[in-house]
């Protein structure tokens, strides 16, 4: 049986990284919890991951939110953006924590099937236009979890041209 419930890491963990999470938990700053907002050296980094990796311009200050961990991310984001009875496109089968927040919402889940036969991507022709103009919010994420599948630029270029 292979367990798909949780994502544990098996691998180890780089040691450049090991060295520099030594080096950080020397420093008194930051023997307490971060600010809630994250901090600003933090968010100026992921700007420039996105520009060097994607070539993507984002604000540090207004598009980039640091949180406690992605499943409360998820929750927190769902509990921003829906109100009781919106439209949410699910991918199935999906990442089993998108379920909590939505949940809590009272938000209407849309599944999307990721088939085989599509490579585990989403067909959105497949989706009703009713459906398509009542969404709200689409979850994705690649690679996949739990399938593995991984969506091309060409994929997106395609599907939203």
């Amino acid at each position: 049986m292979i367990n798909l419930g949780q994502g544990n890491p098996d691998q180890p963990t780089p040691p450049h990284i090991i060295k520099a999470l030594q080096k950080a938990a020397e420093n008194p700053a930051y023997h307490k919890y971060s600010p809630f907002r994250g901090y600003r050296f933090l968010k100026e980094a992921i700007a420039e991951f996105y520009k060097r990796e994607y070539d993507v311009d984002i604000d540090p200050d207004k598009e980039v939110a640091v949180l406690f961990g992605s499943k409360t991310g998820l929750v927190e984001m769902t509990q921003c953006l829906l109100n009781r009875g919106d439209t949410v496109l699910m991918p199935d089968p999906g990442y089993p924590d998108y379920l909590s927040g939505v949940a809590m919402t009272g938000a209407k889940m849309e599944l999307m099937p990721l088939r085989e036969e599509n490579d585990f991507l989403p067909d959105y022709s497949a989706i009703s236009d009713n459906v398509l103009n009542k969404a709200k919010l689409m979850f994705l994420n690649y690679p996949n979890n739990p399938t593995a599948a991984t969506a091309t630029s060409d994929f997106f270029e395609e599907q939203c041209g």
